[in-house]
């Protein structure tokens, strides 16, 4: 922003001025907003212009909505309680400052001058720290009303109006003590109402804050192509966390109470939510799930969500709107009653043979089949899972490939090329970029001339052409969908934690069995390590010659795919 953006000075005072968008003029009923800011600082002047923009923003939103207007019988937007409470302030302060510049310019000729201002403060300050005196609500509401008719605001919500009023009368009370303090010739506090303290940054709400959190977070990710998806998936969990805490509550009074009833509402808050009870609140939601027996969010679910608070409050610190993180330590209530190894189960050994062997459309597959299968998903139905069982790799992964992502090394092994680097692609983080050597088996049943009937399209046509990406690119969406609901129920019986995508684990159960070293289970399967060695820098460690005798050494028990072998394929 501009250092004298929405800023003029005249007369050695600064203005915020404000050109009104031609659209909204009508519905406003003027073409600039122009008001004092009552200070000759430029410092000053920009911390009330960051105000002003707030409230100009809301103006113009409500005009452009409502087609709201700004003259006789018009509405005017409601504010949230945090940014009147920053209008509170300013309007103390410009209140004070004119009363020490007023002592200045026009000291007390004499001590019974001294006395009678001394004596109008002191009678000020009983009537407004006197509850029983009918003159309060007055004076408070006097001074309240002058606000809101010069910031151009409405509160028709009784609580806040009365919390808006306690405001305005701890201001005025404030103002009251400077005055008698001055007249009194003393100077040691600049203040006695830690909301009035001048050094006190502008209050900023849990909404305002999610604003810069998402902004930095989504311009990360842009820059280093992380998938749209990860940064929608925080968005939602973000208007989770404002819904709990409230997006209006003032950050400065997030606190290790406000943390704890987020912790405990997250360990109440019911799975698929918004499917199972759209439209309900929270607290609603939180009952009916209660009353219908409704599992709750899982542990590692309820500490991603607590890792999100934790990161919009380090920023707050960081722009020093809080001293602390009262998030820092914070942990889910509950934990899960299954290990992370555990979140997923392999397929057994029965299921694998019962899904391959005795499936019926991998029967109709099968060379010389008496009805081959001639669907338009053929190839990728029956390529998915094969690939996944002998690879470990993840259906994204293996639905984006090009036929030029299969290659062979100098030595001879043939490997697929996992990468995010063409057009298209992604990958779920940095160690997913890597080189799989291909199995024997799929070798036998056909995988390279698949891949060469695919190259006949182009040498970096896709090889399943058919899949359409979802809005997040991912073109396993589809298939996934269609396992999960469909073929894998109809072949076998799911058991509790089990998908297409387990057969990532029955890989790495496999490899663990031919005693493969850590590096390959890493180098093929492609997680994430939970440490790195230096020498993990060096060298080529994902070269497929060092890890194709591992991946030849995947095998399951019983499970004989020699039906499907090609009659002219080599190894």
């Amino acid at each position: 922003m501009a250092e004298t953006l929405h800023l003029q000075k005249r007369g050695g005072v600064w203005y915020y001025f404000r050109r009104v968008p031609k659209a909204l003029v009508a519905a406003i009923g003027k073409q600039f907003i122009k008001q004092s800011l009552g200070t000759s600082s430029l410092t000053e002047a920009k911390r009330l212009r960051t105000i002003h923009d707030l409230n100009s923003d809301a103006l113009f939103v409500a005009a452009e909505k409502n087609g709201i207007g700004a003259g006789k019988g018009s509405k005017h937007p409601v504010l949230p309680l945090a940014m009147l409470t920053e209008h509170v302030r300013s309007m103390i302060a410009i209140m004070d400052r004119q009363s020490a510049d007023k002592l200045f310019k026009e000291p007390p000729a004499d001590r019974a001058s001294l006395k009678e201002r001394q004596a109008d403060a002191e009678y000020e300050l009983s009537i407004l720290t006197n509850p029983a005196d009918p003159r309060q609500h007055e004076l408070v509401g006097r001074a309240g009303q002058r606000l809101l008719d010069q910031i151009g605001a409405d509160i028709p919500d009784l609580s806040k109006a009365a919390q808006f009023e306690e405001i305005i009368r701890r201001g005025l009370i404030e103002l009251c003590r400077r005055r008698l303090d001055r007249c009194a010739d003393r100077y040691d506090r600049s203040y006695y109402d830690s909301l009035f303290d001048p050094a006190r940054p502008a209050s900023v709400t849990l909404e305002e804050l999610s604003q810069t959190y998402l902004a930095e977070k989504g311009e990360d990710y842009h820059l280093n192509g992380v998938s749209p998806k990860r940064l929608d998936k925080i968005k939602a969990s973000v208007a989770v966390l404002c819904e709990i805490i409230d997006g209006q509550m003032p950050v400065h009074a997030i606190d290790d109470d406000v943390v704890q009833r987020v912790r405990s509402l997250l360990a109440q808050m019911p799975s698929n939510r918004t499917k199972l009870y759209a439209g309900l609140s929270l607290d609603a939601a939180i009952e009916r799930a209660k009353k219908d027996g409704k599992p709750g969010l899982s542990s590692s679910t309820q500490a991603h969500y607590l890792e999100i608070l934790r990161d919009m409050l380090k920023v707050a610190v960081r722009k020093k709107y809080l001293t602390s993180n009262p998030a820092e330590e914070v942990k889910p209530l509950k934990k899960d009653g299954v290990t992370a190894a555990e979140k997923r189960r392999p397929w057994t050994d029965q299921q694998l043979r019962e899904f391959f062997m005795g499936s019926s459309f991998y029967r109709s597959c099968a060379p010389g089949a008496a009805k081959p299968y001639t669907g338009k998903d053929r190839d990728w139905r029956f390529w998915l899972p094969l690939l996944m069982l002998f690879s470990g790799a993840r259906p994204n992964e293996i639905c984006q490939l090009h036929a030029d992502d299969i290659a062979r090394t100098p030595m001879g092994v043939w490997y697929m090329s996992m990468t995010d680097e063409k057009d298209g692609n992604s990958l779920k983080t940095q160690a997913s970029r890597r080189r799989v050597p291909i199995h024997s088996e799929l070798i036998r049943i056909g995988f390279l001339q698949f891949v060469d009937r695919q190259k006949q399209q182009g040498a970096s046509a896709r090889l399943f052409p058919a899949l359409k990406p979802n809005k997040y690119g991912n073109l396993a969406w589809y298939p996934v969908k269609r396992f999960n609901e469909q073929f894998l129920p109809a072949a076998m019986t799911l058991q509790e934690r089990q998908s297409l995508y387990s057969l990532r684990h029955n890989v790495r159960d496999a490899l663990r069995r031919a005693k493969a070293p850590a590096e390959t289970l890493l180098a093929v399967t492609g997680w994430s390590p939970s440490g790195k060695a230096v020498s993990d820098i060096y060298g080529d460690p994902g070269n497929p010659d060092h890890h194709a005798e591992y991946v030849e050494k995947i095998s399951y028990a019983g499970l004989d795919l020699s039906f499907l072998y090609a009659p002219a394929a080599e190894v």
